[in-house]
């Protein structure tokens, strides 16, 4: 089941690094996980953590408005798997008793988990050990 955490480790974005090879660096306890993303993507998720809104909302600061005002609540996002050089997430979101899985890009997960708190996991087959 999607809400399992068996398998996964639980991490936070702990940096983004917005140069000519932009990544967003996620940590836990002992595992590290760096994925590369566009610059547009790095300032996202920057935005996100940094909770500064900027004149106009961006995409994700909709997105995370809709879900506030609809009263849904993002539970969990967990990047799943790498194929291809490329990274798939998923996003939990739940309102009421109703629960909606959604296949969405690792930066776009992140970039909304970081504007609501949300708990971000990922596969153990994906991470770095660090300890």
């Amino acid at each position: 089941m999607f809400l399992s955490k068996e398998g996964f480790v639980e991490m936070k974005v702990d940096n983004v690094i917005s140069d000519t090879n932009p990544a967003v660096v996620l940590k836990g306890r002992c595992s590290e996980l760096n994925i590369l993303i566009s610059p547009e993507q790095a300032f996202a998720i920057e935005q996100g953590l940094s909770k500064v809104s900027i004149y106009r909302p961006g995409t994700h600061d909709t997105l995370v408005s809709i879900i506030e005002n609809f009263n849904i609540k993002p539970i969990l996002v967990k990047i799943t798997k790498l194929q291809d050089n490329t990274y798939f997430a998923e996003l939990a979101l739940q309102r009421w008793n109703n629960f909606l899985i959604l296949d969405i890009r690792p930066s776009d997960a992140l970039a909304i988990a970081v504007r609501t708190n949300t708990p971000i996991y990922v596969n153990e087959n994906l991470i770095t050990k660090t300890c």
